[in-house]
């Protein structure tokens, strides 16, 4: 922005003043000093996060649950626990329902392995 004339004179006749004012500049009065940092101590310690709980000694099993995750956790790994065991004992005709369409399909038809245990 450009200044007008009057603007100019109105900034030179205001100078003397603005000198005077960065010369002198007033210090806060120890009162003023003290009450506010008392405001902000009360200020801080209301904001001040919370003591973290004392726990009790946890045994072997509730930090084993703990670090799989809790009751659900646990529930859903021994539903899938129970579940591998069944699928791997029962018998293919009982898992697979035997019928026309159905069938097995070898993956790795090279690769034969002996299962009568003569090693």
């Amino acid at each position: 922005m450009s200044m007008t004339d009057k603007d100019r004179q109105e900034q030179a006749a205001l100078e003397p003043f603005f000198a005077a004012a960065q010369r002198a500049a007033p210090a806060p009065s120890p009162d003023l000093l003290a009450r506010v940092l008392a405001q902000a101590e009360a200020e801080q310690a209301r904001f001040a996060p919370p003591r973290p709980r004392q726990r009790p000694w946890l045994g072997l099993t509730a930090r084993i649950r703990q670090g799989l995750g809790g009751w659900p956790a646990l529930a859903g790994l021994a539903a899938a626990g129970l579940a591998g065991v069944w699928i791997g004992l029962a018998l293919p005709e009982v898992v697979i329902a035997g019928g026309e369409a159905d069938y097995l399909v070898d993956v790795a038809p090279d690769i034969a392995f002996d299962t009568a245990g003569d090693f």
